[in-house]
């Protein structure tokens, strides 16, 4: 018997009884779970543990020979105050959940990225004003777990970043996935600050939109597989 504390991702319905619901957990890494669809019926606390980033604590006997797993407990573990109800930490979560679940696709556990995540959605969660580019700050950072984190080091005024090498340069790369030096010297400014911080660069809705397509555009040359992330659309509608 396997038990963890987790981080739900991504529902989906696998036929006309039966969802998969893509769990990354503290203990496990991402494990992907086969549950019945009447086990989704029950009142709005047990509608929150399908929602988007919900923490909950789920125990399972693992089944090596298969995929997906069957909990025998998925439960609430803590519950959020402001997440589900707030229309743009809504569609934040929304967006994050499914960027997360193509990022962490075949991620182990790893209890400092599970960390990382957690303590960034509780900060989120309780704040009430200036999240605005929490998604943009968060996701730059995560990189740092998963072994593509910008080098900063040798950043200076005119320099591109090369999304390739994850790294600054004097001159223009000869291939087209590098960031202009103007948008490139946002980079080290949202590195440097932790979530508290945020409010200290401005940006509008449509720098932020910007941002977040390099920063999809950036994941996707260094994880596999990475796909478009349809939720982008609707974060960007919320936020204008």
């Amino acid at each position: 018997m396997k038990s963890s504390h987790g981080i739900v991702l991504h529902t989906i319905r696998y036929n006309d009884t039966q969802f998969i619901v893509n769990v990354f957990t503290e203990q496990a890494g991402m494990v992907p779970f086969l549950l019945r669809s009447r086990v989704r019926t029950g009142g709005s606390r047990q509608a929150a543990r399908w929602q988007p980033l919900a923490l909950v604590e789920v125990a399972w006997e693992p089944h090596e020979l298969h995929a997906l797993q069957r909990p025998t407990e998925f439960g609430l573990w803590q519950p959020w105050t402001s997440l589900p109800f707030h229309p743009h930490k809504m569609a934040m979560a929304l967006c994050l959940g499914e960027f997360l679940s193509h990022a962490l696709r075949h991620e182990a556990a790893n209890p400092l990225l599970f960390g990382y995540i957690v303590q960034s959605l509780q900060w989120l969660d309780t704040s009430e004003t200036h999240f605005a580019n929490f998604h943009v700050v968060f996701l730059l950072r995560l990189t740092q777990f998963l072994g593509f984190y910008p080098n900063v080091e040798c950043w200076h005024p005119g320099s591109f970043f090369d999304m390739r090498s994850a790294t600054f340069v004097d001159g223009r790369p000869p291939h087209p996935n590098y960031i202009n030096p103007e948008e490139a010297a946002l980079v080290p400014k949202f590195l440097r600050m932790d979530m508290r911080k945020m409010k200290a660069v401005g940006l509008n809705g449509a720098i932020r939109t910007r941002a977040l397509s390099l920063i999809t555009e950036f994941y996707r040359l260094h994880v596999p597989e990475f796909p478009d992330i349809k939720s982008i659309a609707v974060l960007s509608e919320v936020f204008g």
